[in-house]
């Protein structure tokens, strides 16, 4: 990671009054949660997709995407935030003066355990449930709800409250994250290979609303000739030492 870089960064960070974290799946996989795009590991090996993590094998066969999913929940319950959530988290302290927005494509609410807040989860979350029909049912879901059930409201399936493959973004949070976007002073990217649509766009939106986007990323991505600053970094490198460098500033 080039200082001079990160210094640069450090001065948009201090200049800017609304500021945008939009992260990806990269970002957790230090955390140890295997990324849809590394199946030759993990949970995602030697499964279809479009069984166990789509609306229409949800519907055809509602117990296998409940088990495999409540796999995955363990999973993500079992491991913690890594240093790249908690220097995001730190940042934010830091940047409490100013407006902080997390928008993340993870369904693992790492972001929240370490401490940012708002966070938009575009791609709903892991740890809650609703009902199928949105009757308004919802709750936490518990490792003891280990069979699919009827909604007690209105009978309909209950299901996670997640963006499963082949369904529609919440339109309401990612209104929310594209008002946030467009009136960003500064958008960072982490750890997302901007593969996914519609969330891949939100950046390019903040850059033509007037942005200066940051990508932060060990390798290139479709997103790197458009941003201002593409740091190839991990996410702990860089905002462990984003957050140093600002901190001093204010010491």
């Amino acid at each position: 990671m080039h200082s001079g870089s990160l210094e640069s960064v450090a001065s948009v960070v201090r200049e800017a009054k609304e500021i945008v974290v939009f992260s990806g799946a990269g970002l957790s996989a230090d955390s140890g949660i295997p990324t849809f795009r590394d199946g030759a590991t993990g949970l995602w090996n030697k499964v279809d997709p479009d069984e166990v993590a789509s609306i229409e094998g949800f519907l055809r066969n509602p117990e296998r995407v409940w088990n495999w999913l409540l796999q995955l929940k363990k999973l993500v319950d079992e491991r913690q935030p890594n240093a790249g959530h908690q220097a995001l988290a730190r940042l934010q302290e830091i940047c409490r003066a100013k407006q902080l927005t997390v928008i993340t494509q993870n369904i693992d609410g790492y972001h929240s355990r370490a401490g940012n807040a708002p966070v938009l989860e575009v791609h709903g979350t892991i740890h809650r449930l609703r009902c199928q029909q949105r009757c308004g049912f919802s709750a936490d879901w518990e490792q003891s709800a280990a069979e699919p059930f009827r909604c007690p409201r209105c009978g309909a399936p209950v299901r996670p409250d997640l963006v499963l493959f082949g369904e529609m973004l919440d339109e309401e949070v990612f209104a929310a994250a594209e008002t946030c976007s467009m009136t960003a002073d500064l958008f960072f990217c982490v750890g997302t290979s901007f593969t996914v649509q519609p969330a891949a766009l939100l950046p390019v939106w903040a850059k033509r609303a007037g942005a200066t986007v940051v990508e932060v990323n060990p390798h290139p991505t479709s997103l790197s000739a458009l941003a201002d600053y593409s740091i190839r970094s991990g996410a702990s490198e860089f905002f462990t030492a984003l957050s140093a460098k600002l901190a001093a500033r204010q010491a």
